[in-house]
């Protein structure tokens, strides 16, 4: 997939867990999972890190990710975004004369994403001409009819559950949400629609043991007991020729 740009984002100022993007499962730092992953589909010149710190560079480049620049100031700050972060990665792809057709955003806390999921959403995003994006989706676990704005009183919540007398909870329409897994767009839609975000934005659901967000230690915890029993596939992450 040498048409693809994969942007790993890791800024070293987390504070809900700090370092989060270097903490290790496998024994190998989160961003360096996503970026060995990454290379089962790609040349190392085409998995980048975009992160502000020297010590985050040297990790990258440890597990054969790409570091062209150290992010500026301005874009490792809490009132940064993705989207600003990966237009400024574009443009200096741009810069160098590399051209690609897709951009597709990683990010180390999301260390479980298979690479045939990525695979297979990249030929998706291929297949559909009309599609501006994909981005990974999970199934809710909670319906937002259990789900108010955070307040003294569930008055919302009453008012929603009033209307809901005789419907039983397995008779609630499927939902979904953003995962964090992954988001890909087509090179042109991005720079056009500065957000991954469109009506013509694909869903890629993944499995409930591949979507797992880590925001939290306690998070983290989960992440370890997922892979001492066995239920993520570390070989469909890794493969042991890169590592």
């Amino acid at each position: 997939m040498e048409d693809t740009l994969f942007l790993i984002t890791a800024r070293s100022g987390s504070k809900g867990v700090p370092h989060k993007n270097i903490k290790k499962l496998f024994g190998i730092p989160l961003l360096g999972i996503r970026g060995l992953s990454a290379l089962q589909l790609t040349s190392s010149e085409n998995v980048w890190l975009s992160t502000d710190s020297h010590e985050y560079a040297e990790i990258g480049r440890k597990y054969g990710i790409h570091i062209p620049f150290l992010r500026p100031d301005n874009l490792a700050s809490d009132e940064a975004t993705s989207s600003d972060v990966v237009l400024h990665a574009m443009q200096y792809a741009s810069s160098m004369g590399r051209t690609y057709q897709y951009i597709a955003l990683l990010e180390p806390t999301s260390p479980f994403v298979y690479t045939e999921h990525l695979c297979e959403a990249i030929q998706s995003l291929k297949d559909n001409k009309n599609a501006d994006a994909i981005v990974a989706t999970k199934t809710m676990e909670t319906s937002s009819v259990f789900v108010q704005p955070d307040d003294q009183y569930l008055t919302v919540l009453a008012e929603k559950l009033s209307q809901q007398k005789n419907i039983r909870r397995q008779d609630f329409r499927s939902e979904i949400t953003p995962s964090g897994g992954f988001y890909i767009s087509k090179w042109d839609n991005f720079l056009n629609n500065r957000t991954f975000y469109t009506e013509k934005t694909l869903s890629y659901k993944l499995p409930e043991e591949c979507s797992l967000e880590i925001d939290s230690e306690l998070q983290f915890a989960w992440a370890t007991f997922l892979i001492e029993r066995d239920l993520i596939n570390k070989n469909k992450i890794i493969s042991n020729e890169n590592i």
